[in-house]
């Protein structure tokens, strides 16, 4: 997405190709139609709103989730009083979740909706996934630790455990927190928005508002299931606001890996429920900025009854879908009557999981019989080097395609992009299990 880089490595690693299929060549295709939904008003700072704080990164090591240690901020209102027990947001992938040159903006968001008495005095706790071990690395920014799958895509207990025994009293050492669960609310994007929903359905006792975003309800670790077990259970006092793109991660051949699909399997357990809920289907795909446009209606929406919040003058939900995305283009400046020389040693970095990724393009030949090739290295093990194939020149925009193995598994992807004095830009193009996964791809010309 944008923001589809962060979740990469989640989908990757969920998925086994066997040897017949690494063998067999695919077909080149086009990046997938984009749109970007805007940011909100309420994502940028106001004249006249106070400031509140963001403290932290603070890290912590877990005893419920062993051997892992993880950062997470805490975002203070100026209209907190310590007599006063305040609300509670809880956000998961914390560091994407307060990116100041993000989507979401959530404390900022806060701020704002807090000053006009739309939502109640709060306090957020951003918190990112664990990553294995005793260090938290820093090169590993807005991207995913290596333990996100295990806490946020398991349908058990634990999480809710760790935040229930562990992280809260650990705030409410320096602030005073609302226990009731009514007050208490948590959310997320993709595994952080099935991670919210599980620690609502596990401990409804303690949290009752959900905030869904992109929501991976589908078989990484058995999430698929959750339409059935909320038709099968007791109706459970939880609220809920859904936010989906009829473009997320769609995989015709296996249903219950289709992100859309879920999430509308989702909509129609938790409607034939009687749940308190709300969903927004939009056009977008597995990113976080439609969520992002629409936060302050939702937040707005899951306090809607709160005895120290204004009620809402319109309808939340109409609001939320009246949100447009605009169109992206996709390579601006393609030229097809251009002629350019690609020639050159290109270089970038991307991330898999907490393991970061250095990239070298070696582009060489001549018009019509261009060549070169692709050198992959993963943190500090030996560089692999790939040859590209069927590389070619259509004006300005440069194309190849390339196989690369990463442990057992071969990924097919497709580099296409502008070419300019300095730089490549466009996008890596592959399939994964079924599902087309784009990123967006920018590549440092180094030496011509």
């Amino acid at each position: 997405m944008g923001r589809a880089t962060s979740f990469l490595s989640m989908l990757l690693g969920s998925i086994l190709v066997c040897h017949a299929q690494e063998e067999r060549s695919v077909q080149r295709r086009d990046p997938q139609p984009l749109v970007q939904y805007p940011l909100s008003q309420e994502a940028s700072p106001q004249d006249g709103v106070p400031r509140g704080r963001l403290e932290g990164p603070f890290n912590f090591r877990s005893q419920v989730i062993a051997d892992t240690t993880r950062l997470y901020w805490i975002f203070v209102p100026a209209q907190y009083r310590a007599d006063e027990p305040a609300n509670v947001l809880v956000f998961q992938d914390g560091a994407r979740a307060i990116n100041p040159k993000g989507v979401l903006c959530v404390p900022q968001v806060m701020e704002n909706l807090i000053a006009k008495r739309q939502i109640p005095v709060t306090i957020g706790i951003f918190i990112t996934p664990g990553q294995r071990g005793s260090e938290f690395p820093e090169s590993i920014g807005t991207g995913n630790p290596d333990n996100r799958d295990m806490e946020y895509d398991v349908l058990d207990d634990t999480y809710a455990r760790f935040l229930i025994e562990e992280l809260l009293p650990e705030v409410g050492k320096q602030y005073n927190l609302s226990t009731k669960p009514e007050d208490r609310a948590i959310g997320g994007a993709s595994s952080g928005a099935i991670c919210a929903f599980t620690v609502a359905w596990q401990r409804p006792d303690e949290f009752r508002n959900v905030l869904s975003l992109i929501g991976s309800y589908t078989n990484i670790h058995g999430g698929h299931v959750y339409p059935s077990l909320v038709r099968e259970a007791e109706r459970k006092p939880i609220r809920i606001f859904l936010q989906d793109g009829v473009n997320d991660l769609r995989n015709a051949a296996d249903p219950d890996r289709d992100w859309y699909l879920q999430n509308q399997k989702m909509v129609a357990a938790l409607t034939e429920k009687g749940y308190d809920m709300a969903y927004v289907f939009g056009e977008g795909g597995h990113a976080d900025d439609h969520g992002g446009a629409m936060l302050p209606q939702m937040l707005r929406w899951i306090w809607r009854d709160h005895p120290a919040v204004e009620s809402p003058a319109t309808d939340l939900v109409a609001e939320a879908k009246a949100i447009q995305p605009r169109s992206v283009e996709l390579f601006p400046g393609f030229d097809e009557k251009a002629e350019v020389d690609p020639r050159g040693t290109y270089v970038w970095t991307n991330r898999f999981g907490s393991q970061e990724i250095a990239n070298t393009l070696v582009i060489e030949g001549k018009p019509g019989a261009w060549q070169g090739t692709l050198h992959v290295q993963r943190g500090d093990d030996a560089a692999q080097q790939y040859a590209i194939e069927n590389p070619e020149m259509i004006g300005n925009k440069f194309l190849c395609d390339v196989t690369t193995r990463f442990g057992e598994r071969t990924i097919h992807s497709s580099l296409q992009g502008i070419v300019s004095v300095d730089q490549i830009d466009g996008w890596r193009v592959m399939d994964i299990g079924g599902t087309p996964r784009d990123t967006r791809w920018t590549a440092k010309r180094v030496k011509q």
